[in-house]
């Protein structure tokens, strides 16, 4: 046996050769290089294997053999993982610890060359970085990638060791959940499709709570509500069932939620993180307890990581290895005073409220400075951090956002933040956003290293995803991201209404032909044609948004009609934009499903426009057309048999906001006449109160200022429904009517002198 070792030793040493390039394949010659792997490979490096012929046969048109490591080392090699031969090609052990989960060496030992990495996800990182940075291979997108072709494929002489910036890596775009691209783009995150291959998941959220939002899944109010109101938030000096949080106070609300964290660890073990969080909105409980708790903290998040830290530290005794994730999220974003999360208690920072037109640490915006002051004092009380990124527009998803050149300026600053893991959500229900797939695969590159220049990748990208189609796709990019210079004054937000984006009309043309100029640079090349098509799709979606066309007329109050009919270009375009929609298959407009099949509605009204209806001097328009901000907590539709139709608009007692709202945008009327406005409701009072029962009138958004309105006391109403002249102006397309209930002074500790306003 020793004499079989001294042999093998004798024989490596003899490769130990001066550096020199690598040929690892021929075109036309047989396979000089064979691949080895670890004789019990785990999956990934087994796929590694598998994938590592693969392209170099895409590559070279060689396949390369795979072995084990059980057998004889080949007279050149490719060596994957920490096989038997390494450490004595190394001149010692491969510090694997060292190289964590996902990191990798690569080091040419003439004639092998060696991707050394961990059983998990690090030998097929390092195999994919080889391909793709010394082979040229590139993965843009599930459906387009580039593989060049090589007479020769070889490698410089090589010794580097990389490791991530950040331990979970998640670009949340609908493309990159796709394993296979996450994988080529050394991706990790809880989302993607990540099979066993792949090196599975290392940073799962488990217990079916996911990430986020977890309140009213670990104590219900549809369960406790009725029998323990004291369990759910105190707003105004009630306890609230619906769009409530918990009373994070309360002993036994500890007791269930602990219990259901608990039990549902023990039904799926395994996970890193179990989330424990607030509901996705307001109604933070005000009661004595939680309030005095959140004054002295000078934060809601006192009381939130008071509450969870007391169900970590009854986790960590039966799950040491368990990190209870919880949101620092609106309302709890700002750090408690004194306050300090366990060890094993991971606070979710996210960016909501942020402009991303620049850098977060660059924009003069006023919430990013609070964010800022946010992160650096959660990063210096916290042993890890988790951010949720935003970098879409969430309310229409395919409408320019020119965003990207913030995106490396803002992973760049979480990771000098002290942030170990980072998701960027993006648009995550359907491909070809704007910019989709350059989004993904730019945050891909950059949450492995930040450092990696912009402009180059950049190049990258449009050559190979757009191919002769770059150099017009390229100044489309530039123009688009040349707007929004002043954040302070004007953001850009990812809940941007199109029409109100700095983007001009001049630019939309200009864009339409940079357009059509791509499609003709490769009109006989059908998969780069087909990425120019989607990407044109942002363009005509925005064009036709800011057209006031047909179908979104809700009212019709004119005289002439026919100035409301879509011309012949707007028809044109929505039949184009159904055309492209078809063709993709899986193009998601908006988050909300409601907003997204209105457009689609709309669209497929103006490709195919009705008659207009009759000319008219008045109109009814029913509760039903209004729209209805919050609803479920501001108010609802609602059966009501003293309305005309059965059926009303409820507005709730809680708040006196302006709910009720029908923009002009909506209505044909004929500019420059005067109009009259006028309403029918009722007022549902509380006995023995006197005070405002509603507050109506019209806006002008472009001036800012009123056109008239009126309010009204709960003395001067009755019990029935009344008609009320709200307004008589002379409206434009930026006006709009509104009504909310009756005010109070809040702060003084007043509530509503109304029970509810009923809009028929």
């Amino acid at each position: 046996m020793k004499t079989c070792l001294l042999a093998l030793a004798t024989a490596l040493a003899a490769y130990v050769l001066p550096a020199q390039t690598l040929t690892l394949a021929t075109r036309g010659q047989p396979a000089a290089y064979t691949i080895v792997r670890p004789a019990n490979a785990s999956p990934s490096q087994v796929y590694a294997a598998e994938e590592f012929q693969r392209f170099t046969e895409q590559l070279t048109g060689v396949k390369l053999p795979i072995v084990g490591d059980d057998a004889p080392l080949p007279e050149r090699a490719v060596l994957l993982g920490d096989t038997r031969y390494t450490a004595q090609l190394l001149g010692g052990p491969a510090d694997l610890k060292a190289l964590g989960e996902d990191g990798f060496r690569l080091k040419t030992c003439p004639p092998h060359l060696l991707i050394v990495g961990g059983p998990v996800r690090g030998t097929l990182y390092g195999a994919y970085e080889v391909l793709e940075r010394l082979g040229g291979c590139r993965w843009y997108a599930s459906w387009h990638s580039v593989i060049p072709k090589l007479n020769a494929w070889s490698i410089p002489a090589l010794d580097e060791t990389q490791t991530p910036a950040f331990a979970l890596r998640e670009p949340f775009w609908f493309d990159m959940f796709d394993g296979d691209l996450a994988a080529r783009n050394k991706v990790n995150g809880n989302s993607m499709r990540l099979a066993d291959k792949h090196g599975g998941h290392s940073y799962r959220f488990g217990g079916g709570l996911g990430s986020c939002h977890t309140f009213n899944t670990l104590c219900s109010p549809d369960e406790h509500f009725a029998a323990h109101p004291e369990y759910f938030s105190e707003v105004n000096g009630k306890r609230v069932k619906e769009y409530t949080q918990l009373c994070l106070s309360n002993p036994d609300v500890l007791r269930i939620v602990t219990a259901n964290v608990l039990e549902r660890i023990r039904k799926d073990p395994g996970a890193s993180f179990y989330g424990v969080s607030q509901n996705d909105w307001g109604n933070y409980c005000t009661c004595p307890a939680c309030k005095a708790l959140d004054d002295a903290e000078e934060s809601h998040a006192g009381s939130m990581i008071v509450f969870v830290n007391k169900i970590a530290e009854a986790v960590e005794k039966e799950f040491p290895n368990v990190t209870i994730e919880t949101l620092a999220y609106q309302y709890t974003r700002k750090p408690p005073k004194t306050v300090r999360p366990r060890d094993n208690v991971m606070p979710c920072l996210c960016t909501i409220e942020c402009d991303f037109s620049h850098p977060i640490e660059v924009s003069g915006y006023a919430q990013n400075r609070a964010f800022l002051s946010d992160i650096r004092g959660w990063g210096a009380i916290c042993k890890r951090l988790y951010v949720w990124d935003y970098t879409t527009n969430f309310r229409d998803y395919t409408s320019p956002f020119p965003n990207v050149l913030a995106l490396q300026g803002n992973v760049k600053f979480f990771h000098a933040n002290r942030v170990d893991y980072l998701f960027e959500q993006g648009a995550y229900q359907g491909r070809h956003g704007d910019f989709a797939e350059l989004k993904a695969w730019l945050l891909a590159k950059w949450l492995w290293n930040p450092e990696l220049p912009q402009e180059a990748l950049l190049q990258d990208f449009f050559k190979g995803y757009y191919g002769a189609a770059a150099p017009y796709v390229r100044n489309y990019f530039d123009a688009l991201h040349s707007f929004y210079r002043d954040p302070a004054t004007r953001p850009l937000c990812i809940f941007d209404d199109p029409n109100q984006a700095l983007l001009t009309d001049d630019f939309y043309e200009r864009a339409s032909g940079l357009w059509q100029q791509a499609e003709a640079a490769v009109k006989d090349d059908p998969a780069h044609l087909y990425n120019v098509r989607m990407g044109a799709f942002s363009v005509l979606y925005g064009k036709l948004a800011r057209v006031p066309a047909s179908e979104e007329i809700k009212v019709w109050v004119t005289e002439n009609p026919q100035q409301y009919a879509a011309s012949a270009d707007q028809r044109a375009l929505a039949a184009e934009l159904l055309s492209r929609f078809d063709e993709a298959k899986d193009i998601r407009i908006s988050e909300g499903a409601e907003y997204h099949d209105g457009v689609i509605a709309r669209w497929k009204t103006l490709a195919n426009p009705p008659a207009l209806p009759p000319a008219a001097k008045q109109a009814f328009v029913e509760d039903k057309l209004l729209s209805l901000g919050n609803r479920g907590t501001w108010g609802d539709t609602v059966a009501d048999p003293k309305a005309e139709d059965g059926s009303a608009m409820k507005l709730y007692n809680t708040h006196y906001e302006w709910c009720t709202t029908l923009p002009f945008s909506r209505v044909a009327f004929d500019p420059g006449k005067k109009y009259r406005i006028r309403m029918r409701v009722r007022v549902e009072k509380e006995p023995g109160k006197d005070g405002e029962a509603f507050w109506v009138g019209v806006y002008d958004t472009k001036n800012k200022k009123g056109c008239g309105g009126l309010e009204r006391k709960t003395a001067d109403v009755g019990d029935d429904y009344a008609w009320y002249d709200v307004a008589e102006w002379v409206p434009e397309r930026d006006h709009y009517f509104w009504i909310g209930p009756g005010r109070f002074d809040k702060q003084a500790g007043a509530t509503s002198a109304i029970k509810a306003l009923y809009i028929d």
